[in-house]
């Protein structure tokens, strides 16, 4: 069986591609493999040559993909650079795993009689890898890793194929989470509808066959502002998720029992008046996305905290650590550095052999810490528009998506905060210290609005458009210039422009790579299509496009802010229109108009001026849209 390109991590944590290595046995699907989970969201396969003792597969496995390794006496101390460490009090190790007829089993590597086998890290042995032989691509988080890397360990298609294999539609809000996989399902959230009655009104989270699109389980959960926009992250055989009401649920992602409830404090830093001390915008929407890595969940809040949690089955949710930034203030002014964290998840990579995490906040400010600590390593102001703030004047506006490069340096996009933002710059700054390389103030900056980066290891990708101000063309590798247009553009490292993709709506979702494919989704709605309203995969070799589909069923307003995941050959995303696509190269049923519910009410959103100003049409798989009546944060059977 031929297997597809395979990802594994590097430098800075930074996943590079390698192909998946079979032996002849493997070619008629007869062979065994090892698993290298580095428990992080990357992953490496090895079909195994012939009969071995674990250690030994282990490092042939290590080896044959160029990761380093350290030995220790029942095993491994060390793979990857991932090394046996702690996390607050919770110690993180490498664990031995057996495929047996229930599912990955820990135990001895003395007890290894052969067959697949698995090295994980992780600080449980409750806890297991989730990829598996039947399955041997997953998707755990909203970009792939803890590293946010976009970078895919599996492959798309070349041949897309409309209609799509297969769509599904909710009354119970827009889709602005992204979609995460493993096994047999995909699981998203909706944001829930402003303004309606009953469990419409309320946030659900949804596990979807993925091959077929039928449900499997969904939950509601508790209101809170009107709408979400964060995404799962899958541990093991959990799944865990935030929400605006400042609760994170665990549940169980096979059956989607609630499992354990965590409620985070967004209490929020005020002055005498009782006005927010910080100058920057406020979002009282709890926690961001999470991520997991080193045995630990980590995650921003919307009043300026970072929080560290394991999370097992029995015990639930443990604090390991909270990173608390100061917010003094001095003679009426604001001189901390505390804001809000939203939306964004943390970035945690390898700097100099310490896990660190970084996130960036709408204060302007980048955080630097021990993941494993939560010290602060080092606090830097990236932007502070203030009266020049267009859309939000006064307010310093955001440091987005932060990104790891295999260079040891951070590119972050800074912009003014906006929806639509009109000012904004990628910035690239030394990941150890904050500043330059050569200690100025940073490696280099690019005065464009540029987001959802994803890195090949040498080169970088992004979606780009003019910032205020700013420059008319951008400096090419080959020491020329090239004309700045809203486009997919592939930079070297050093911030020069390698190709051009032709121009292209919009692009608010990060941007996704896998087998040499470069994946946006519009994030301008249906009704301008063929400028908007699709999913587009380019080359990373020139640029040029292998395919653009648009996204059907649809409406005026489905506009889209979620990435493309992509998982053994299939290519999920979702969009406003309250919906999830599955793009592959089996074309699906053409779509009707049989069950069309017109569903009154807007999306009740910060960038939105209020309830009603959204409307659009809804398809439930034929099903009444009354059919959900259970009470809060219940399981409701499969329907």
């Amino acid at each position: 069986m031929n297997r597809s390109v395979k990802i594994l991590a590097v430098a800075l944590a930074i996943v590079m591609p390698m192909a998946w290595l079979t032996t002849d046995s493997d070619a008629d699907g007869t062979s065994d493999s090892v698993l290298i989970d580095l428990g992080n969201g990357t992953t490496v396969w090895y079909a195994i040559p012939g009969a071995s003792d674990p250690v030994s597969l282990g490092k042939a496995a290590a080896e044959a993909n160029s990761m380093d390794y350290v030995e220790s006496d029942d095993g491994f101390s060390m793979i990857g650079g991932m090394t046996e460490h702690n996390v607050g009090t919770q110690e993180c190790s490498w664990r031995f795993y057996a495929w047996t007829a229930s599912g990955w089993v820990a135990t001895a590597p003395s007890d290894y009689t052969g067959g697949t086998c698995a090295w994980g890290f992780y600080p449980d042995d409750s806890i297991t890898p989730v990829e598996t032989p039947e399955n041997p691509a997953a998707w755990t988080m909203h970009r792939m890793d803890s590293a946010s890397s976009g970078h895919s360990d599996s492959h798309g298609t070349v041949d897309a194929k409309a209609p799509m294999e297969w769509t599904r539609t909710y009354t119970t809000g827009y889709v602005d989470s992204a979609i995460v996989a493993a096994d047999n399902y995909v699981y998203h959230t909706t944001g829930g509808t402003y303004g309606a009655s009953g469990s419409d009104r309320s946030p659900w989270v949804y596990c979807i066959d993925r091959f077929t699109g039928d449900m499997v389980w969904e939950f509601m959960m508790s209101y809170g502002q009107g709408y979400e926009v964060t995404s799962p992250l899958i541990v093991g055989d959990m799944i865990i998720v935030t929400s605006t009401s400042g609760k994170v649920y665990c549940l169980d992602r096979f059956t989607g029992v609630q499992l354990h409830t965590l409620d985070v404090d967004n209490t929020l830093p005020l002055d005498g008046n009782g006005d927010v001390v910080w100058d920057g915008r406020v979002f009282y929407t709890g926690a961001t996305t999470p991520v997991y890595d080193s045995g630990a969940v980590y995650f921003g809040t919307s009043n300026g905290h970072v929080m560290s949690y394991s999370v097992t089955r029995e015990a639930g949710f443990e604090l390991l650590w909270d990173y608390d930034p100061d917010d003094s203030t001095s003679g009426g002014e604001y001189t901390g550095v505390k804001g809000c964290f939203y939306f964004h998840a943390p970035v945690i990579t390898d700097v100099d052999g310490t896990r660190m995490l970084f996130i960036g906040s709408y204060e302007g400010y980048i955080h630097a810490l021990d993941a494993a600590t939560g010290e602060e390593v080092y606090v830097k102001r990236l932007i502070n528009l203030g009266a020049d703030n267009r859309p939000h004047p006064g307010t310093p506006g955001s440091v987005g998506g932060i990104y790891a490069l295999s260079n040891g340096t951070i590119l972050a996009d800074c912009s003014d905060g906006g929806m639509s933002s009109l000012t904004g710059y990628l910035v690239c700054i030394d990941a150890a210290t904050g500043m330059g390389s050569d200690g100025s103030e940073y490696n280099w900056k690019l005065d464009v609005i540029a987001g959802g980066v994803v890195s090949d290891g040498e080169h970088f990708y992004a979606y780009t458009t003019a910032s205020t101000g700013g420059p008319s063309s951008l400096p090419t590798a080959d020491g020329g210039q090239v004309a700045l247009t809203d486009a997919i553009y592939k930079y070297d490292l050093d911030g020069r422009v390698v190709w051009v993709s032709q121009e292209y709506p919009l692009v608010k979702g990060a941007l996704t790579l896998a087998d040499g494919v470069v994946y946006s989704n519009d994030y301008s709605a249906g009704k301008f299509w063929p400028t908007g309203g699709g999913v587009t995969a380019i080359s990373t070799e020139d640029g040029s496009e292998v395919w653009r589909l648009r996204l059907s069923p649809d409406s005026a307003d489905s506009y889209s802010m979620v990435p493309v995941t992509v998982v053994d050959g299939r290519i999920y995303v979702g969009n406003d229109y309250g919906a999830i696509y599955c793009i592959s190269d089996i074309a699906g049923p053409e779509y009707g108009d049989s069950g069309e519910i017109v569903l009154e009410n807007g999306f009740h959103h910060w960038s939105h001026p209020g309830p009603g100003n959204r409307r659009s049409s809804r398809t439930i798989s034929g099903t009444p849209a009354d059919f959900r009546s259970p009470p809060e944060e219940a399981v409701v059977p499969k329907v």
